[in-house]
């Protein structure tokens, strides 16, 4: 689980932002659509969660195939 109010950014591998959210309650969901809506394409995503310090920040690599 995540920490309690954390910024929770996914981008593609080229660093374009994909989504965005904050994760109440440790929990953070992404139902694989970019920020018009759209499913996003097959490739790696790279999500960054940010304390609200920010400064603390995790960084993890996840695989999307359509």
């Amino acid at each position: 689980g995540l920490a309690t109010d954390v910024d929770v950014k996914i981008t593609d591998i080229s660093g374009k932002l994909v989504y965005g959210t904050k994760a109440f309650g440790g929990q953070a969901i992404w139902d694989g659509k970019n920020l018009g809506g759209q499913k996003v394409k097959t490739g790696v995503y790279l999500i960054f969660c940010t304390d609200e310090s920010g400064e603390n920040t995790k960084v993890l690599k996840l695989l999307i195939i359509n």
